[in-house]
């Protein structure tokens, strides 16, 4: 995200919400996105970085949680 290089496949509210992110950094290092200059929605870009973040910290990983337990009801 910082670099500009976040794929979103011309997603028109991908682009409108990565056009509202800005990056920066807190006291403790820690880099995050924030709608700093904008008060409109980020939260799509915020669910990708997520969802990369997960796919990266689990090395490409296909096996599921829900593939050994099933899904829990309650």
């Amino acid at each position: 995200m910082m670099e500009g290089n976040i794929n979103h496949g011309g997603n028109p509210v991908l682009k409108w919400m990565a056009q509202n992110v800005v990056m920066e950094q807190d006291p403790a290092g820690n880099i995050k996105p924030t709608k700093a200059k904008s008060v409109e929605k980020i939260d799509g870009i915020v669910a990708l970085i997520m969802g990369l973040d997960r796919c990266i910290r689990n090395g490409g990983e296909t096996t599921s949680v829900y593939d050994g337990r099933g899904i829990l009801l309650i």
